[in-house]
């Protein structure tokens, strides 16, 4: 179906999403959505695609629009945070309630937009460094208001721990960013004494597993390690031929990430009139939150990039799932 879609001239993730509906649990039941194999595939998937991006970002490009970019994740977080909160509340839901469907509009799905930017060749683009830095720090933030969201739910929220969250994911990033490059500058004479095969594909590799690992253990996404690990080792990329290497396993992991997304959306939802006048209310807020977050935000830019962050800022998917799963 992604075959289908590019001929349309349309991005194939579209297609992979679709193929997902059509093969889950809901409609034909040919794959499970709670596959355990399928899901690491998937998991696999999205994690590499942040790798290959944090190999072709370069950071100064990145702190360039890192201004704007910490408004439109901030704003970004706020307006639908408030307004998905309010709009729950006032439709009779309670205060924990709406705060766990507010928390779940949060986040932009940052493997939806940047997949979306990479097949349309604007993953270079200002609009796309914009994007992918607020999109970081929305899938931080949004992780850490549901560690509170979570907490005030079971009546068990202690300070220590979300103070914890908070300053670890602050090091994390500060420190990857600022001196994860210079520190990976100085291994390149130790990498060239390497004998063994692919070696500094390999250690790529490992660094980027093992940041994915480390940013969850914090509390974080396993996608903000593994982009950090790309941002990291972003001088030496062109060295080793990497950012090749790494597309060669994005093709054949990152459908399987969109296939289940796809698996997890359940059509009968749509016939139960409802169901369906909420979710396109929350739809409506999510979507025009977060536009008009990102617009604010981005008040020093010309209309045409008001406009592209926040197209780009409205996809919803991975962190979403965490909240609902979570709720």
């Amino acid at each position: 179906m992604g075959e289908i879609c590019v001929r349309l001239k349309m991005p194939p993730i579209i297609g992979e999403l679709m193929a997902g509906v059509l093969l889950g649990n809901y409609v034909l039941g040919i794959i499970d959505n709670s596959n355990d194999v399928l899901m690491s595939f998937a998991e696999i998937g999205v994690i590499f695609l942040m790798f290959h991006v944090g190999l072709e970002i370069r950071v100064k490009d990145l702190f360039a629009v890192g201004r704007t970019a910490v408004f439109v994740g901030i704003l970004g977080i706020l307006i639908p945070l408030i307004m998905g909160f309010l709009t729950m509340f006032f439709l009779g839901y309670q205060v924990v309630e709406s705060l766990f469907i507010a928390t779940a509009i949060l986040a932009t799905s940052v493997g939806i937009t940047v997949k979306v930017l990479k097949d349309l060749g604007l993953i270079k683009h200002k609009v796309a460094y914009i994007v992918l830095g607020a999109a970081v720090l929305d899938d931080i933030f949004a992780l850490i208001i549901l560690a509170l969201v979570k907490g005030l739910a079971k009546g068990e929220f202690h300070t220590l721990e979300f103070s914890l969250l908070v300053l670890e994911s602050i090091v994390f990033v500060g420190f990857l960013t600022w001196w994860g490059p210079k520190l990976a500058s100085r291994t390149r004479h130790w990498i060239e004494k390497l004998n063994i095969p692919e070696g500094p594909f390999v250690l790529s590799v490992v660094l980027c597993l093992g940041l994915a690992e480390l940013a969850d253990v914090i509390g974080l996404a396993a996608i903000i390690g593994s982009f950090m690990a790309g941002i990291v080792i972003d001088e030496l990329a062109g060295v080793y031929d990497l950012e090749n290497k790494v597309k060669y396993v994005n093709e054949f992991f990152l459908p399987f990430f969109f296939v289940m997304m796809g698996a997890h959306l359940d059509p009968r939802a749509f016939a139960d009139p409802r169901l369906l006048f909420l979710i396109l209310i929350v739809t409506v807020v999510a979507v025009v939150s977060k536009m008009a977050g990102s617009a604010l935000a981005c008040m020093k830019e010309d209309w045409k990039t008001k406009i592209q962050t926040g197209v780009c800022m409205v996809p919803r998917g991975e962190v979403g799932i965490i909240v609902g799963l979570v709720g």
